[in-house]
């Protein structure tokens, strides 16, 4: 029988909510829930199912808590590194939101502290489990598109709800936040490294008035692109700046060779799961069905395995750093207008 470990999560936000349903579907307990709005909180675990939950509002006081095994960070990026370090020093497991951390001396010191504790650490790279990451990866294999291939992906929205995603000194933007998804998918495809980037952008949003409050505003937008040692490229265009209630969309994902091409939404989850992606293949088109996964299920259960077995968990610090190094590379390259080597 499977072992059951005892979860706290930390953070009942969008991302929070992933992780109380994504841990409860894997057969894990969701013992405690810590949030400042005690209610929102409450009807976390009540959307779920969830009773004979602990509630806090301070981090310290959940993850001194001895009754969890495991502390499930979904708090906001400035947080990340001192609530990892301080569960490793309880003694806990810690499975943490990308992006890893908010500076790479951050991700660092999280490192040192996990090592020296003895224990496991995972990190949510939830959408590169999807269906649609693995059967392009698979069509590239099988040569469909020929090679070199290029992967042209889009993320247009508004300014966010949350606001803190647009603070520098915060959540840093979508660069850091968000970019991080598609760097592993690309890498996770192509099978290949990256070797160099490119990129231009800048605070599109500055001026907007509900984000006027920050004292220094995140890069919003941005077109980038990544070479692989593979000779593949990766394209990105990039923005938090849209009009308010704007009816704009991405594109979908697209993938192209010179034998052939796909798009679709390649990693996506929730809503937009279980979408087909359409196949050209020569004069040839046809329609692949993605399959519905519950992602942070997977994930969480990957992780919960990984210390049931004592086998290093799938995802961890060497993906974290090198997602955030690729991400600092990019902001680096928007900053000073120069190719960056890698």
């Amino acid at each position: 029988m499977a072992k059951t470990f005892k979860v706290a999560v930390l953070g009942a936000g969008d991302m929070g909510k992933y992780h109380i349903h994504g841990w409860t579907l894997a057969g894990h307990e969701v013992v405690s829930i810590t949030e400042l709005d005690l209610e929102t909180a409450k009807k976390a675990a009540e959307a779920v199912g969830l009773s004979g939950v602990s509630y806090y509002q301070d981090y310290k006081q959940a993850v001194a808590d001895p009754e969890a095994d495991i502390v499930s960070i979904a708090l906001p990026l400035p947080f990340h590194a001192p609530a990892a370090i301080l569960a490793a020093q309880h003694g806990k497991h810690v499975f943490c939101e990308k992006p890893l951390a908010g500076s790479l001396e951050d991700a660092r010191q999280m490192q040192e502290a996990v090592e020296k504790a003895g224990v496991q650490f995972g990190i949510g790279f939830q959408r590169n489990f999807a269906h649609g990451v693995e059967l392009v990866k698979e069509w590239v294999r099988e040569d469909k598109f020929g090679r070199p291939t290029v992967i042209s992906s889009d993320l247009l929205q508004e300014v966010r709800p949350k606001r803190v995603m647009h603070d520098k000194l915060g959540n840093q933007g979508p660069v850091v936040d968000t970019l991080c998804h598609y760097l592993l998918m690309w890498q996770t495809i192509f099978d290949s490294k990256p070797v160099r980037v490119s990129a231009s952008g800048g605070v599109y949003a500055a001026g907007r008035p509900e984000i006027s409050h920050f004292k220094q505003l995140a890069v919003d937008t941005a077109v980038v692109i990544v070479e692989y040692a593979s000779g593949d490229i990766g394209t990105m265009t990039i923005s938090w700046c849209l009009a308010k209630d704007t009816q704009m969309r991405p594109r979908p994902d697209r993938i192209f060779g010179p034998k052939g091409g796909a798009e679709g939404a390649f990693n996506t989850f929730g809503r937009d799961a279980g979408k087909a992606i359409t196949l050209y293949v020569g004069d040839r088109v046809e329609s692949a069905r993605l399959e519905e996964r519950e992602l942070f299920q997977i994930e969480l259960g990957k992780f919960a395995d990984a210390i049931a077995s004592g086998q290093p968990a799938p995802v961890s610090f060497a993906t974290g750093t090198d997602m955030l190094k690729l991400s600092y590379a990019v902001l680096d390259a928007i900053e000073t207008g120069k190719t960056i080597e890698l």
